[in-house]
Parts: C-alpha cells; sequence; structure tokens
C-alpha cells in the first residue's frame, strides 16, 4: 500500500469538513453580531448597537430592516441628521414599510423638519419607489415587445386585436412610467445634513455665510468644488456646505 496515499487520506478529509464549516461559521457570525446588536438595544446601549450593526453590514451588506434598526439606535442618541439619513434609505430598500414612513415623520416632526407641500403629481409618483417603477416600465416595455412580435407572427387579418389592444395597454403604461423614473433618478444622489451647518455664498472656509440649515435637512447636490458641494434645500435656497456634512442617499456601502 502506497504510504503517501495514507498520509495524504486524512488532509482530504480535514479539508472538505473545514469546507464544510466555514460557510456555517460565518453565517453563525453574522447572525450573532445582528443578535447582539439587537440585545444591546434592549438594554439601551445604543452605541454599542450601532458597531454591532455596522459589523452585519460589513459582512452582509445593509438591508431595509437593518437599516431600520441602525435609525432608531441614532434617533435615541439624538443624532438626527443619521437618523433621517437611516430612514430614507430604509425607505429606499422597502418603499412600502409603513413603520420607517411612520417613524422618518415623527423624528421630522420632533426636530422642526417640515418638508414643502408636495404637488399632486409629486404624491402620485411616491406611490411607488423608483426601483418599483423601473420594474413597472420594465414588464411593461417587455409586454409591448412581445405583443409586436406576435402581431408580425400572425398574418391572417383580425387574429392580432388581442395582441394589438395589449401592445398599447403596454406602451401607455410604459410611457406613464417615464416621469416617475426621470423624477427619482434626478433625485437618487440628494443628501442629508448630517449637522447643522452654514450655507456659504462661496465654497471657501473664510466665505460669507448666506444662511443655515437644520440638521436633517434633504438637501439636493448641483455640482461639486474641491471639498465643497453646492446644494439646494427644500424652498429653494442655495449655497456651499462642506462635503463631510452630508450623507448620501446613494451611498449604501457598510
Amino acid at each position: 500500500m502506497n504510504p503517501f496515499h495514507l498520509r495524504f487520506k486524512p488532509h482530504i478529509l480535514l479539508s472538505a469538513i473545514l469546507l464544510l464549516i466555514f460557510p456555517i461559521s460565518v453565517a453563525q457570525a453574522e447572525k450573532d453580531t445582528f443578535m447582539l446588536g439587537n440585545q444591546a438595544y434592549m438594554h439601551k446601549d445604543f452605541t454599542a448597537a450601532i458597531t454591532y450593526y455596522q459589523q452585519t453590514a460589513a459582512t452582509r451588506g445593509l438591508s431595509a430592516s437593518l437599516l431600520y434598526n441602525m435609525g432608531n439606535c441614532y434617533a435615541r442618541l439624538e443624532k438626527t441628521g443619521l437618523t433621517i439619513l437611516a430612514y430614507e434609505q430604509a425607505l429606499r430598500l422597502d418603499h412600502g414599510n409603513a413603520d420607517i414612513r411612520s417613524n422618518l415623520q415623527t423624528i421630522r416632526k420632533k426636530n422642526g423638519i417640515y418638508q414643502q407641500d408636495k404637488p399632486w403629481w409629486q404624491w402620485l409618483f411616491d406611490l411607488l419607489g423608483t426601483n418599483q417603477w423601473l420594474l413597472l416600465s420594465g414588464c411593461s416595455f417587455f409586454i409591448f415587445s412581445c405583443c409586436l412580435l406576435l402581431i408580425a407572427v400572425l398574418e391572417k387579418p383580425g387574429v392580432g386585436r388581442i395582441p394589438k389592444a395589449l401592445a398599447i395597454c403596454a406602451l401607455l403604461t410604459t410611457l406613464l412610467t417615464l416621469p416617475p423614473l426621470v423624477y427619482g433618478y434626478l433625485h437618487w444622489q440628494d443628501a442629508v445634513v448630517l449637522t447643522k451647518t452654514r450655507l456659504m455664498i462661496s465654497p471657501f472656509a473664510e466665505a460669507d455665510p448666506a444662511g443655515a440649515i437644520k440638521e436633517g435637512q434633504v438637501a439636493h447636490p448641483l455640482k461639486t468644488y474641491n471639498d465643497y458641494i453646492l446644494v439646494t434645500d427644500f424652498s429653494g435656497r442655495k449655497g456651499w456646505v462642506p462635503g463631510k456634512e452630508l450623507g448620501f442617499l446613494d451611498d449604501f456601502e457598510a
């Protein structure tokens, strides 16, 4: 019997066991950090809870529930900017979540952060999230394309009436989804002011202030110069703020 075979066989067995155990141990570690975060929250150690949630996010990415929990912790620590950022990002991942939306409205009302009254079309756009509008648009365009193909295949007169009707409906649906998609794209990179800061008339530290912008206010970035970003708030005021004072809604890096 080959002695090399006898020595090599246990190594193969050990490697196979390690390959089976490693994914389980990683998943268990992720679960443990999330559960530790929940336990820390229950014991009102909100700083530790955030640390555990961030560790969970670093291994498996951010989710709506994780961002919601982090937002609750920031709210307890009275970090309004980070609270609203977490809730807004959570809504992008779970647009219809009533709990997230309710908490967001509560924290805004508590801190006097009022948004401009929305016109009717914006309320309509907000019925679905940007990703949901995109999915609806893609599905309707796919149906439209399939109907066109079916009409081309069915050459008999009168047979293609149903496909034609479906094609018209699908095309109209696709066109109706374009405005909310464009609106969502334009505001996809909106940011939340993390701390109360000044709006400056130019992108320099010595520049004169043009006003103040509240912590937790959502601002729309226009352009960047060095470490400063020109933003406009809900009332239309413009000014430069340091980029470090903003948390971007499209930044889902843990």
